[in-house]
C-alpha cells in the first residue's frame, strides 16, 4: 500500500517529510499552489517519485499560478468558452503532455473536469475536453514508457448510483492505453470526516470494481479513511496538510474577495482517527492520562505543538509532520496484511477507538463537533458490509 502526498499551499513540508524522514512515497504536485518555475526547479529524482496533476477541474479558473500555465484551458483558450474550446483541445493537450514528458514525472496524468451534477453525458463531456486529445497527444509522441493516468473526478451521488457507476466504469475501462485511474470524489458534507457509512462503502466497492477490471488506482484527497481502502490489495492512497488537500472541493479554483478566519490548530490522534483541536488534546492529556497513552502516537512536533507556552497557530508545519508521520506509521502496519486481516485490524481499532471517545466524554470533556468521532461508527458498518458481501468465500 503506497501514500503520496497530495501537496497544496506551503508544499515545501511536504518535500521535506518525502525527502528528509522518508513519510510518503511521492508527490503529487498541484499547479493551482505552485508557480510553473517552483515545479522545474523540483530535484529531478523528486520528480521521478512524483506525478502532475494539471487540474483542469474548473477551466475557467482565474487563479493567478494556473493562469502561467499555457496549457491551462482558460490560457490556451484565451478565455474558456465550452462551445469553443473543442478547436484548441488538442493544442492544450499536446503542451500538457510535453510539459509532463519533458519534467519525467513518474507517470502521465490525463486531465479532466469537474461536474458537480450528474450530467447525462459526462463521458462524452470528457472524452472532448480532455480524454480523446490527450490520447491523441500521447499517441504523437512515441517512446515513452511512463504509466498513463486517467482523472476520474466524481461526486458521491454518481458513485452510490448503481446505473451512473456502471456508466462510468464502462467507460473507464474502454481505453487499452489507460493504465491506471486517479480518483477524486467530491463528497458534499458538512463534516470533516466521511461520515455516512453508505456513501463510504459504495465508494470502497467502486475501487474495487475499478481494480478487478484490471485498471490500478490512486485515490485523491484522502482524509484518515485512506486507511480503510487497505481492503482491497494494490490501491494507492494520499494524505496532505491543510484541510483543502484532504477533501476535494472546487472553491480553491475559484477566486474570492471574501476574508477567511484562520481555522483553530488541530492534532492528529491516532488512537481516535480524527484531527481533535489542540487545546481540547491537552485537556484529554491531562485529566484522562490513560486514555491519552493509548490514543496518542508521540513526534517529536508533536511534542513541541504541546508543550507551547504560547496559543498554537495553524500554521506552523508541527502538526501536519506529525500527521505525516502517523500516516505513515498506519500505512506500514496495514499495508502487508492481506484484505480479510486488514479488516479484522481496523475493525479492531474502530472498535478501541469507540470505546475512547466514550471514555473521553466519561472525563466529562465534550469535544467540538468535528472532533467527537461520529465518523467511527459509519466506517465500521462500511468495512463490516464490505467485509461481507466482498471479502468472505
Amino acid at each position: 500500500m503506497r501514500i503520496l502526498h497530495q501537496c497544496g499551499h506551503n508544499a515545501v513540508w511536504n518535500r521535506t517529510s518525502f525527502t528528509e524522514r522518508g513519510d510518503g512515497d511521492g508527490l503529487i504536485l498541484s499547479p493551482v499552489h505552485e508557480r510553473i518555475s517552483q515545479v522545474e526547479s523540483y530535484d529531478p529524482e523528486i520528480k521521478r517519485s512524483a506525478l502532475f496533476d494539471p487540474q483542469f477541474y474548473l477551466p475557467n479558473s482565474q487563479k493567478n499560478k494556473l493562469q502561467e500555465y499555457e496549457f491551462f484551458p482558460d490560457v490556451v483558450a484565451q478565455g474558456f468558452q465550452t462551445s469553443t474550446f473543442e478547436v484548441r483541445a488538442l493544442d492544450a493537450a499536446r503542451q500538457c503532455i510535453d510539459f509532463q514528458l519533458e519534467q519525467e514525472f513518474e507517470r502521465v496524468v490525463i486531465p479532466a473536469r469537474f461536474f458537480g451534477q450528474m450530467v447525462t453525458d459526462y463521458c462524452q463531456r470528457q472524452e472532448a475536453y480532455s480524454v480523446v486529445p490527450h490520447l491523441t497527444a500521447l499517441g504523437e509522441r512515441n517512446g515513452h514508457d511512463r504509466p498513463i493516468y486517467l482523472t476520474l473526478p466524481v461526486t458521491t451521488h454518481m458513485v452510490s448510483d448503481q446505473g451512473y457507476r456502471m456508466e462510468l466504469l464502462n467507460w473507464a475501462t474502454s481505453y487499452p492505453e489507460i493504465d491506471g485511474i486517479y480518483l477524486i470524489v467530491s463528497d458534499d458534507r458538512n463534516t470533516k470526516q466521511v461520515c455516512n457509512g453508505d456513501v463510504m462503502f459504495e465508494i470502497l466497492s467502486f475501487v474495487r470494481e475499478l481494480r478487478l477490471s484490471g485498471l490500478k488506482v490512486l485515490v485523491g484527497y484522502c482524509n484518515s479513511e485512506s486507511l480503510l481502502f487497505s481492503l482491497i490489495k494494490g490501491v494507492e492512497v494520499t494524505f496532505g496538510a491543510y484541510e483543502n488537500t484532504r477533501i476535494f472541493s472546487i472553491d480553491k479554483f475559484v477566486v474570492s474577495d471574501d476574508d477567511q478566519r484562520g481555522p483553530r490548530a488541530r492534532i492528529y490522534l491516532d488512537g481516535l482517527h480524527n484531527w481533535v483541536q489542540l487545546e481540547q488534546a491537552r485537556e484529554i492529556r491531562d485529566s484522562a492520562p490513560e486514555v491519552w497513552q493509548e490514543i496518542y502516537r508521540p513526534t517529536e512536533d508533536s511534542e513541541e505543538a504541546l508543550s507551547s507556552p504560547t496559543p498554537w497557530h495553524f500554521g506552523k508545519s508541527q502538526l501536519y509532520m506529525h500527521h505525516f508521520s502517523n500516516m505513515q506509521a498506519a500505512v506500514n502496519e496495514l499495508g502487508t496484511l492481506s484484505p480479510l486481516q486488514a479488516h479484522a485490524a481496523l475493525r479492531s481499532k474502530l472498535r478501541n477507538a469507540d470505546r475512547f471517545y466514550s471514555e473521553i466524554d466519561d472525563a466529562l470533556i465534550d469535544l467540538e463537533r468535528h472532533g467527537k468521532g461520529e465518523h467511527i461508527q459509519g466506517w465500521l458498518s462500511a468495512i463490516n458490509r464490505f467485509a461481507r458481501e466482498h471479502l468472505r468465500d
